[in-house]
């Protein structure tokens, strides 16, 4: 929002829900600097708890001591198409002494509130590049006073993807731990951030490949006994063995590993899953290996939704038997 002409209305969207509320800070912190009376003039709405129509009689209601009225509208990815007109008839003619601003994670490019406000507001779109993320790694340690070793941010972005909200939320866990003005080290973090369920499910499976049963059931067993859902571990082998059977497919029509990653649609920072993992693993099993394994996790599957056999026995039994595949 700029200092000359005031906008009425800012629509800020994006995949990442912290990427929106920093940019709001951002807003409303420039706000605040020319406005003093910023906080007594704010009224928040989260719609699903709130209707739309409080909010938009809020932006209505004059602001005390003759400042603006600010709304902030969380959420907005959840209004309906009614409610998206009765706010496109309202940014036709917005009160002259307010500023809306509306929140909205995951919008698609055709969306009607996207539209709309493109016509009618000032549209940002809070995005993050993924080579950017070290330093927005960077920069969370730095906000809370700490410096931290270069080795230790890639270990957070292994462990815990490019999930901003997840990446914070051990950012934080760590500041809290740390004591002294040395540099965060990567010993201290591995300590603290144990990896996502979905990457130990990875440790599994490579465990199953290399025939490991030991190893393969110690980490399945403490997968569940963390609370770990078990159709959702029988989900991510699944689609693994069926990534590895669409690889084969993709390799033996010729295509490039570029090509193959991008039918795959592995996002640019997996890519190294081809050489590493999707390659070697494919031809240790072969076709007739994978489809057997594919039966033996249809099986378990079966045997999960019908309650033939408990959870946990079932993909004991499962990794039992895609270990034994991973030897032969």
């Amino acid at each position: 929002m700029s200092e000359g002409r005031r906008v009425q209305a800012v629509l800020i969207h994006g995949e990442q829900a912290l990427l929106l509320e920093e940019e709001l800070r951002k807003i409303l912190k420039r706000v605040s600097r020319n406005d003093p009376e910023m906080e007594f003039n704010l009224d928040v709405f989260r719609m699903g708890e709130d209707s739309l129509e409080e909010a938009l009689a809020a932006a209505e209601t004059l602001p005390l001591a003759g400042g603006w009225r600010y709304v902030v509208v969380r959420d907005a990815q959840m209004l309906s198409p009614k409610e998206v007109r009765l706010l496109a008839s309202f940014l036709d003619r917005p009160p002259e002494s307010a500023v809306l601003i509306l929140m909205a994670a995951g919008l698609k490019r055709s969306s009607p509130l996207l539209k709309a406000c493109r016509e009618k507001a000032l549209v940002v779109e809070a995005t993050l590049s993924r080579k950017k993320v070290p330093l927005w790694i960077k920069s969370r340690f730095e906000a809370r006073g700490l410096r931290v070793n270069g080795r230790a941010i890639p270990y957070l972005l292994e462990m815990l993807g490019e999930d901003l909200m997840a990446l914070e939320a051990a950012v934080e866990k760590i500041a809290l731990f740390h004591q002294g003005d040395r540099p965060v080290e990567l010993e201290e973090v591995v300590a603290l951030v144990m990896p996502s369920a979905e990457k130990a499910v990875y440790e599994l499976t490579d465990r199953v490949m290399l025939g490991d049963t030991d190893q393969a059931l110690k980490i399945l067993r403490r997968l569940l006994k963390q609370g770990e859902d078990p159709n959702r571990v029988l989900f991510i082998l699944t689609r693994h063995y069926l990534r590895l059977l669409n690889y084969m497919a993709l390799r033996d029509e010729g295509l490039s590993d570029r090509e193959i990653a991008a039918e795959l649609k592995l996002p640019a920072n997996m890519e190294w899953m081809l050489s590493s993992r999707l390659r070697p693993q494919a031809s240790l099993l072969g076709e007739k290996g994978l489809r057997h394994s594919l039966s033996a996790l249809l099986e378990a599957e079966r045997d999960l939704k019908t309650g033939r056999m408990e959870p946990g026995d079932a993909l004991m039994g499962t990794v039992i038997r895609l270990a034994s595949m991973g030897r032969s």
